[in-house]
């Protein structure tokens, strides 16, 4: 970064710390979980027709996709009818494609599917998430976005910078290996926030949050049953470190005095993150 950037960032960063000493600041953290960020839609509007507003908004994954497009759209009635009419499009779109198998092969080899990747970047684009929108620019709400450094194991935020591109910032946090392959960026690969934080909670509270709404979206359950296969038991690894994070992230944040309130949103079966076959019925669930 160069020392004029520094400095703005620093000017910047130090503004919004007199705000937030100033004010009671609500945190909307949305985790990752793929198909079943239609959930948070749903939960996004009764929220809001419960006059629930959010100071800040922190996203990882397809929270990060879900916080991205309030951001831009504003914390409206349309803006939230206009995310869930979004996730009703998403059924027929196939953004996250369910050949694993083949998927995680070509990712062994080398040779990841770059079309997947353009896929969402269009999808994305075509929703008013464009290349030349920077954070600066999101003026209703402050935007995190949560991602991963492949080298370093390290999170990765985007938003403290206000120069950073939104559009860079959802794509990293999105980049999920095998479905899309990590996102090169000034010499880093970077990938899905969710390796390091699904739930960050522990951000929200580093920007200033004083209350936090959790909206959790992971399910363990189905990596919970008998099942023997390589995905089965990735499963299983991923959503026992998983759920041990979320766990610790809050209990941190409650050390500290800052309300967590952490909503499990699921249905009555498990759901898989590239199955947006059920998406209906999930916004139903979450309103």
């Amino acid at each position: 970064m160069r020392i004029a950037d520094q400095a703005r960032a620093e000017r910047y960063n130090a503004e919004r710390m007199v705000k937030i000493m100033e004010e009671r600041r609500l945190a909307f953290v949305l985790s990752g979980g793929g198909a079943r960020g239609a959930f948070q839609a749903g939960a996004l509007k009764a929220l809001y027709e419960n006059n629930i507003h959010p100071e800040i908004l922190v996203g990882t994954s397809i929270g990060a996709v879900n916080a991205a497009f309030l951001a831009v759209h504003g914390i409206n009635s349309s803006s939230i009818e206009r995310l869930i009419q979004t996730w009703m499009e998403s059924v027929r779109m196939d953004l996250l494609p369910k050949h694993f198998a083949w998927l995680t092969l070509r990712t062994i080899l080398k040779t990841p599917d770059y079309r997947n990747f353009g896929k969402l970047q269009n999808f994305l684009e075509g929703h008013d998430v464009r290349p030349d929108l920077r954070f600066r620019d999101m003026r209703e709400i402050q935007l995190y976005l949560v991602a991963t450094d492949l080298y370093t194991g390290q999170l990765v935020l985007y938003g403290q910078n206000p120069d950073q591109s939104v559009l860079e910032g959802v794509l990293a946090s999105c980049a999920l290996p095998p479905f899309f392959p990590p996102y090169e960026r000034d010499g880093k690969l970077l990938m899905d926030g969710g390796t390091v934080s699904n739930l960050p909670v522990e951000v929200a509270v580093s920007q200033g949050a004083t209350e936090i709404l959790a909206l959790d979206v992971t399910d363990p359950r189905k990596a919970a049953k008998g099942e023997t296969n390589l995905k089965a038991y990735l499963n299983k690894l991923v959503n026992a470190s998983e759920q041990r994070h979320i766990a610790l992230e809050i209990a941190l944040a409650r050390e500290k005095g800052i309300p967590v309130h952490h909503i499990l949103l699921r249905g009555p079966d498990p759901t898989s993150i590239s199955d947006f076959s059920a998406v209906t019925d999930s916004i139903q669930i979450g309103c």
